[in-house]
């Protein structure tokens, strides 16, 4: 039941949408290798874009991905 709920937490980190131009790509909270922000690759990248832009339209479509995430892995660790 543990292993299941561990493996259900992971599971809820993977949204393929949330890199569309990235289709290899899919964590919503590690980056890989090549991006410049270790953590949250997304929301970091929609956010400087945003400084340069002014388009915030992106950073909150991330951050609705991230907060959706964190919600969905809290919800596999309930008591079962």
């Amino acid at each position: 039941m543990v292993n299941d709920q561990i493996m259900l937490l992971e599971r809820a980190f993977l949204n393929p949408q949330a890199f569309p131009n990235q289709y290899y790509y899919s964590h919503v909270i590690w980056a890989s290798k090549s991006s410049d922000q270790a953590t949250f690759p997304g929301l970091a990248d929609a956010y400087t874009s945003a400084l340069e832009t002014g388009d915030w339209d992106q950073v909150q479509k991330h951050l609705t991905i991230v907060v959706h995430a964190v919600e969905s892995a809290a919800s596999t660790l309930e008591a079962v």
